[in-house]
């Protein structure tokens, strides 16, 4: 198991910011909180707990759930993201451990690639849709199943699905899945040329919005993501931040040195994103849309978008 002893000091480290950032966010008051409609998911915190995907010897591969403690304590049912993987690692999930921690912590439960106990390792698989779409189907059967801290608690109706790098092509032909609400490309994009098994046609099969995440020329996933959003027919963002590169978004680095802010951006914009997808929140559609849009004014941000 190597370092899993670390983890759950990580998380807990994780929470702990979470919990110092609730404190100083400003509009999170009790009163706006309490008050219909539903606050953005951007001012809402949440302790979170990371815990092994119950019984998934039937599925794909083993996941790891990261999700608010208290699920009780979210208005209504939890909306879901499942999280791919770069490299199409499909054994661990350290890698975005920060990332979908913090995604949870705003009210999401999100269902990542991975086993919780396996550490990271040298993986560079090929794309498995299926580890996908399994997850959704696994979060379905868990929100059914006694002795779930899920059990009922989970709105399947509202389903995500987002990936780093070749999990960003797994989760774009997931899309094509009638059950997925929304879709989210990081440093991804599917290659003219179909490398890895999966051409631009699968762009045809998208039926929900999709966004485009990426960093900039420096990162390889640059052209295919640009090429990807001229493409696609449904609604559609594309935002991209050059100073990220191909992993500055999941490293918190900027300009190739260390720099948390980045990654605090980029949490910014998943949440937004699928707050305004999956829950309807008109101040997250907002912060992405609109010539002064909250991302739209961000530094070193670029935002495009067509058919909204």
């Amino acid at each position: 198991m190597g370092n899993a002893w670390l983890k759950p000091a990580l998380v807990a480290a994780v929470t702990a910011l979470v919990a110092v950032t609730a404190a100083v966010v400003p509009g999170s008051s009790d009163a706006e909180v309490a008050a219909p409609p539903a606050p953005p998911a951007s001012t809402v915190f949440h302790p979170v707990v990371r815990e092994a995907a119950a019984e998934t010897g039937s599925y794909a591969a083993e996941y790891t759930v990261y999700r608010p403690a208290d699920p009780a304590s979210v208005r209504g049912r939890l909306p879901v993201v499942v999280f791919g993987n770069g490299a199409c690692r499909h054994t661990s999930n350290d890698e975005l451990l920060t990332v979908e921690t913090l995604l949870a912590a705003h009210g999401f439960v999100v269902v990542a690639v991975g086993g919780f106990d396996e550490p990271a390792l040298i993986e560079n698989g090929r794309p498995e849709p299926k580890v996908i779409t399994d997850a959704i189907t696994w979060a379905e059967r868990e929100n059914g199943r006694r002795g779930s801290a899920l059990r009922n608690r989970l709105d399947t109706r509202r389903i995500g699905v987002t990936g780093h790098s070749c999990g960003g092509i797994e989760a774009l032909v997931a899309g094509a899945d009638p059950r997925v609400k929304s879709v989210l490309s990081l440093d991804s994009g599917f290659f003219a040329d179909g490398t890895l098994g999966y051409g631009r046609e699968n762009l045809r099969n998208l039926h929900t919005p999709v966004m485009f995440v990426e960093g900039g020329p420096a990162d390889v996933a640059y052209e295919n993501s640009g090429a990807n959003f001229d493409l696609v027919t449904v609604p559609a963002i594309r935002a991209t931040n050059p100073a990220a590169g191909h992993t500055g978004f999941v490293y918190g680095q900027r300009d190739g040195n260390p720099d948390p802010s980045v990654r605090e951006e980029a949490v910014r914009v998943l949440v937004a994103w699928f707050d305004f997808t999956l829950n309807g929140n008109l101040a997250a559609r907002g912060y992405l849309l609109g010539a002064g849009c909250g991302l739209c004014t961000t530094p070193g941000w670029t935002v495009t978008a067509k058919n909204f």
